[in-house]
């Protein structure tokens, strides 16, 4: 009888142990799954980190600018609406800035007629505003509606010159560029 009483006893032990092992290799596997979540994690933030001081540059080296939209019409331009400044016909994704941008003026502006920017989306430069806006940017749109849902919009300009990290340039043969609204 005591030879049974031992025998329990050590199985009774030998379970525990083997639970107690197999809990702590779950423990060990859990940790190791923890730690390797966190490694993703700390790999996420770091590119996450990156990528936010880069995107902060491109705001820095672009002009802050106010975006309106407006149509080819007597009363939002001049006496001939459906020609640029620039002497081309107009077309959706033409933008007008305001003249301290533009070369022509000789106020210091870097960008030529013709030049593309980006906006949110490519745009040509063809036209000026009138010389009493600054800091500006107006986007054509060929609908009253659409130019008065655009309204009034904070961006930031770039040229096409500049390195942009996230965007590619377009070039004038990507059909896209002519459709844009």
């Amino acid at each position: 009888m005591k030879n049974k009483h031992i025998i329990i006893y050590a199985s009774m032990v030998l379970v525990f142990l083997t639970i107690n092992m197999y809990q702590k290799s779950q423990q060990e596997a859990e940790l190791e799954n923890i730690l390797n979540h966190e490694m993703q994690i700390k790999d996420s933030l770091a590119i996450y980190i990156e990528e936010m001081a880069a995107a902060l540059d491109l705001f820095t080296e672009g002009y802050p600018l106010v975006f309106t939209a407006y149509n080819a019409v007597v009363g939002q331009t001049d006496d001939t609406p459906n020609i640029t400044a620039s002497n081309k016909e107009i077309f959706p994704g033409v933008l007008a800035l305001s003249r301290e941008l533009i070369t022509r003026y000789g106020h210091g502006g870097d960008i030529q007629y013709g030049d593309k920017v980006w906006v949110v989306v490519p745009m040509q430069v063809e036209d000026t505003m009138n010389k009493r806006w600054r800091g500006r940017g107006d986007v054509y749109m060929m609908n009253y509606d659409q130019a008065r849902q655009f309204g009034r919009r904070s961006g930031i300009l770039y040229h096409e010159g500049e390195e942009i990290e996230f965007a590619s340039v377009i070039d004038n043969s990507d059909e896209g560029f002519e459709e844009l609204n």
